[in-house]
């Protein structure tokens, strides 16, 4: 039920309603009124699994007041809070079909960047459709988190992320047409949900179902920066329990930035078949390949100079991308009684990331110009005094060292194949799960210099490196939800096995004067506990305790190839150890008449915290342990609806979220040097805050949103350690209308919607990221990357 607007004394229920609606005026007044500040100076292998992903319940379905939900398969009755049922134990929210279908079709929109509407997430790309996207959650790193899709890891399994991971800067899998919902399971959580390196929670993107009803749709889109896009998509109904839709879209833009134009494609194929009432095959299969130029952080004083979109000409350096990426998931559902289910999730994936870079001598960092050429730094100096390297001569073929090593090939392709079963039982105050996974990844990376293009890729004459790794990840769990005191007491206890097994092969090039194998295994016993009580009808608190570890990346594993004290090459073994994470959580939902709020606060000690350290003379980068840190943190998610027969429905929200991220712990950085106890990490906003309002009334639909987002410290470009330097405060505003019109009750053009959308209203200038940097004179400056300015869209699609 939702409140009517009638004049009447304010109620207590009605007092948080009201007070919820003040807070989020204030919001956006203030926002309005805050000052523009310019910047002070800021899948992946579709291989990795999950270990699960079965959510409790389905979140993506938004339940009315007093429905009968499932939790963990348990039947209570009680009311959605911000679409997650108020039982369950540990911080979850939820993004539903209708926001989805209504995103802007603007080229800065992404799976990532949309989530910018939860609390706690930062997320950004550095180019159009989503090239160089980076998120955090909380206070974590797109590699100490999990994204799912149907419950599937999306993670890079040698490298953490899912995208941008490992110079991957293209790698997009997932657009938002794919999804049906996307669920946000915040802190370790429960093992039927976490995945791996699942230490600041799990995003599940659920996949777009095929419908009942035959049926389809053409739709197309234009905007700023020359951005456009295509789409089509068609259902075929309910033919004797097979249902499929399949979807095709296609995107380009020149960008933002100077010399950053890019393509994307977008394949999307969903099958289900009801065998009979108890067995069920879904099968989801993804295509996707992108191409384009990536942008450069550029030096302050350049983009002061020639305008914030000022990018290197391209007869100076360029950096053209390709990437190919699928996936396929395999699931099949049987109920083999009232009581017992099992499903298995079959999963294969693979990844190619292609670069060919390239680097003019002439104009590489000198007296006259004194800014390093940041993505392509000429190969010569790996060829010089270098008597175990290659056998490539770039002096003899092209005439100079230089001339010979201003084109740079590095490639990287991963494939992989996993399974994941479960099996769930449920007795009368208890649903067990029981469930376990597989993943074998394995990962070929490249990288070779030579004085034209195509650059010829031959080992031992011109590689800096050639590497083959492989890793197999497994997990067994079992976890347990018992309602107790006639449904008023939650409880999931949970506990999981992970086992990890690396081996790193490199052959001869720059990096490694001997070829040679490295091996490691780790694992991990992690227990998950939640509590959740219902104190009275419409509120609930819970508490949660969770331990997990990340795995190294790869890279973690270069150092192995070293020269002893007499000269001699040798391998030893790797040296840096995994993180470890506890994290501790508590929170309350409360849910009255069309306005709910969440408040949770939690705490997550971390050991052996990772950093990324890059040698500024190889540009190889090696993952480093350094010291232990906490992150910790408060979030606020309040949303009120509003209905009435007359002016339609109004709905808004407010999130705040405020993340505290420090070593707590004293260590020496390499280049950096002393890092103290207290230092804040880098790319971490203090405070983070969102809100929205939307109106819909016979077909028009109205919404306006802001985000504000804190200071960031930002990395020493090379230390992978925080400076004093800041990316400075900044707000962004975003505006979208549109109006549905029906034609025809069925066939082609039945319903029509038109779209406008302006994003970034009031052309906030501000840099996405930043990184200090020295120059030629050893002068210290900062280079970054700008984000989109003002852009406005136009759309039109046809439903037939």
């Amino acid at each position: 039920m939702r409140n009517e607007v009638r004049l009447q004394p304010i109620s207590r229920h009605g007092r948080a309603s009201v007070l919820a609606l003040a807070i989020l005026t204030v919001l956006l007044g203030g926002l309005h009124g805050a000052p523009a500040h310019a910047s002070d100076r800021g899948i992946a292998p579709a291989a990795v699994s999950d270990d699960d992903g079965k959510a409790p319940g389905d979140a993506s379905k938004k339940k009315p007041k007093k429905e009968v939900t499932q939790l963990n398969g348990i039947s209570v009755t009680a009311t959605a809070v911000n679409g997650v049922p108020p039982t369950a134990a540990y911080t979850q929210s939820q993004i539903d079909t209708e926001t989805l279908r209504n995103l802007s079709p603007a080229p800065t929109v992404n799976v990532q960047t949309m989530l910018n509407q939860q609390p706690s997430v930062f997320a950004y790309s550095n180019g159009p459709n989503g090239v160089e996207t980076s998120v955090n959650l909380r206070a974590f790193n797109s590699s100490q988190f999990s994204e799912t899709f149907a419950g599937v890891a999306l993670n890079d399994v040698f490298n953490g992320g899912v995208t941008n991971q490992a110079e991957n800067r293209n790698n997009v899998l997932l657009i938002p047409a794919n999804l049906q919902s996307v669920e946000i399971y915040r802190g370790i959580n429960n093992p039927a949900v976490n995945s791996y390196n699942s230490l600041g929670g799990t995003i599940n993107y659920v996949p777009r179902q095929p419908g009942d009803t035959m049926g389809g749709s053409v739709g197309a889109s234009y905007g700023s920066f020359k951005s456009y896009d295509y789409h089509m998509s068609f259902d075929t109904g309910d033919w004797n329990g097979l249902k499929q839709f399949f979807a095709f879209g296609h995107s380009g833009s020149r960008g933002w930035i100077d010399h950053t134009a890019d393509h994307n494609n977008n394949l999307y194929w969903a099958l289900s078949y009801d065998f009979d009432e108890n067995n069920t095959l879904s099968n989801y299969l993804l295509y996707n390949n992108n191409k384009g130029l990536s942008p450069f952080n550029m030096p302050q004083a350049l983009q002061q100079q020639y305008g914030r979109n000022y990018q290197w000409p391209l007869d100076w350096t360029s950096s053209p991308i390709k990437d190919r990426n699928w996936m396929d998931i395999v699931n099949w559902k049987s109920q083999f009684a009232d009581n017992v289910a099992f499903e298995n999730k079959l999963f294969f994936g693979r990844n190619e990331y292609l670069r060919t870079s390239y680097s003019n001598p002439l104009y590489q960092q000198s007296a006259t110009q004194p800014y390093n050429l940041e993505d392509t730094p000429s190969g010569y100096a790996f060829w010089l005094g270098n008597p175990n390297g290659p056998s490539y001569d770039p002096a003899a073929t092209f005439g100079s060292v230089q001339a010979g090593t201003d084109y740079h090939f590095y490639g990287y392709t991963t494939e992989g194949i996993g399974d994941t079963p479960t099996l769930t039982v449920n007795l009368p105050h208890n649903e067990i799960v029981l469930g376990g996974n597989i993943t074998y990844g394995k990962l070929h990376s490249r990288e070779y210099w030579y004085g034209s293009a195509p650059v010829p890729q031959i080992d031992g004459y011109n590689d800096t490196w050639d590497e083959h790794d492989h890793r197999t990840v497994a997990s067994v769990f079992v976890q347990d939800t018992v309602s107790l005191l006639d449904d008023q007491l939650h409880l999931t206890p949970g506990l999981k096995f992970i086992h990890a097994s690396t081996s790193d092969h490199d052959i001869v090039g720059i990096y490694y004067p001997i070829a040679g194998t490295v091996k490691d295994t780790e694992h991990f016993l992690s227990p998950t506990f939640g509590a959740n009580y219902q104190v009275i009808d419409g509120l609930n608190v819970y508490a949660s305790y969770g331990k997990n570890f990340k795995l190294p990346d790869i890279s973690a594993y270069y150092g192995a190839f070293q020269t002893d004290a007499n000269g001699n090459d040798t391998i030893v073994p790797p040296t840096v150890k995994p993180e470890y994470v506890e994290d501790y959580e508590v929170g309350a939902r409360y849910s009255v008449d069309g306005f709910s709020a969440t408040l949770n606060g939690y705490r997550e000690d971390f050991r052996n915290t990772f950093i990324t350290v890059t040698d500024p003379v190889t540009q190889l980068s090696q993952f480093r342990n350094g010291g232990s840190s906490r992150y910790q943190g408060v979030e606020l998610q309040l949303k009120q609806d509003w209905q009435t027969a007359s002016s339609g429905t109004l709905s808004a929200y407010f999130n705040y979220a405020h993340n505290q991220a420090k070593f707590t712990s004293s260590f020496t950085s390499d280049f950096a040097g002393q890092v103290n106890a207290g230092q804040p990490l880098a790319g971490v906003p203090q405070n983070l805050v969102s809100a929205g309002v939307t109106w819909k009334w016979q077909g028009w639909r109205v919404n306006a949103q802001g985000r504000f987002v804190d200071k960031q410290y930002i990395d020493q470009l090379f230390a992978g350690t925080p400076t004093a330097s800041t990316i400075r405060p900044y707000a962004v505003f975003d505006i979208g209308v549109s109006d549905t019109v029906q034609f025809a009750s069925s066939g082609f053009g039945h319903q029509v919607r038109f779209g406008l959308n302006v994003d970034n209203v009031f052309d906030r200038h501000y840099l996405n990221t930043a990184y200090t940097d020295t120059d030629y004179f050893g002068n210290n400056f900062i280079r970054g990357i700008v984000a989109a300015p003002r852009s406005v869209s136009g759309s039109v699609d046809i439903d037939f």
